[in-house]
């Protein structure tokens, strides 16, 4: 899964709707959802670009973004920031997310 960073923040930012999961590899609520994630993305091929951002590797980008609590997933349409889920979901309720997006 492609990561997000600094450097292609702006390029990847031009896609309709992007979903931007912020984790860290200490975090085990984390490593819980990043399957989640990985797996939904799939469902969600061509429609929603999905990114993955190490908090720790990224600490400016994820603190220019909000992120306070991780895992947190950031909803972005057209650039900007349009929606916010924080914490460990079911694929369901994570699947109802994305949804919302489109």
């Amino acid at each position: 899964m492609e990561k997000l960073t600094k450097k292609n923040y702006d390029e990847v930012m031009k896609n309709e709707v992007v979903l931007v999961d912020y984790w860290a590899t200490w975090c085990g609520p984390c490593r819980s959802f990043g399957p989640i994630f990985e797996e939904v993305a799939k469902d969600f091929e061509g429609k929603v670009t999905f990114l993955k951002c190490n908090v720790d590797e990224e600490q400016e980008l994820a603190i220019k973004q909000g992120v306070m609590s991780i895992p947190c997933v950031i909803a972005y349409k057209n650039g900007q920031p349009v929606d916010k889920q924080i914490g460990l979901y079911p694929k369901d309720a994570f699947k109802k997310f994305v949804e919302k997006q489109l």
